[in-house]
């Protein structure tokens, strides 16, 4: 893991924060807005309860299924460490992504204990800081980064543009296409499919 061990709650969050954003394709409000009631897990997979999206015009709510990949980068996997370090309830209603406080009498993070979501600013100096951590040039990208990119990769994988769309909750093919940089091998695939 580049962001440190999984001990570390501060670099766990990052960690969870991104894998999450970007298999889910959330939005930033989507994902701060994440509470514990809102996760149901299973044997192969997560679900987890979008209470309000700009999407869902009538506040009926909807969900996004993540699986668990069997990987080093397994978003259900990193999901749970976090809830173990992080000492968070599974059935409270606490945000999952909330600040942290610094415990010098024992070197560690603890989640506060004000219910309140990550701010985008500071979830952004997050990412940003994270970005820079690891020698990637932060100029380029933004929370929103985490669902354009997760849509991208998979549609350049190959995934159907109707499961893209309901996955990212997009209202249009026009709003999803917005979303999605193709790679230029798939660029390339529309004329070496041509025959000619």
């Amino acid at each position: 893991m580049k962001f440190g061990d999984s001990s570390d709650l501060k670099k766990l969050r990052v960690v969870v924060l991104f894998l999450l954003g970007f298999s889910g394709f959330l939005r930033y409000s989507e994902l701060a807005n994440i509470k514990m009631s809102n996760i149901e897990f299973y044997d192969s997979y997560i679900k987890i309860c979008i209470e309000k999206s700009k999407t869902d015009l009538y506040r009926r709510g909807n969900s996004v299924i993540i699986a668990a990949t069997g990987t080093d980068l397994c978003p259900v996997l990193w999901l749970k460490r976090y809830i173990d370090l992080a000492k968070l309830n599974l059935h409270s209603d606490n945000y999952i992504f909330r600040a942290l406080s610094y415990l010098k009498s024992k070197a560690v993070y603890k989640l506060c204990s004000i219910n309140n979501p990550l701010s985008y600013t500071r979830a952004r100096e997050i990412l940003l800081e994270s970005l820079t951590d690891i020698g990637i040039d932060k100029s380029k990208f933004g929370l929103h980064s985490l669902r354009s990119g997760g849509a991208s990769t998979g549609a350049n994988r190959g995934v159907s543009d109707r499961l893209l769309k309901a996955h990212g909750r997009w209202a249009s093919d026009k709003a999803k296409d917005g979303y999605i940089k193709d790679t230029l091998k798939s660029q390339m695939a529309v004329s070496l499919n041509l025959g000619i």
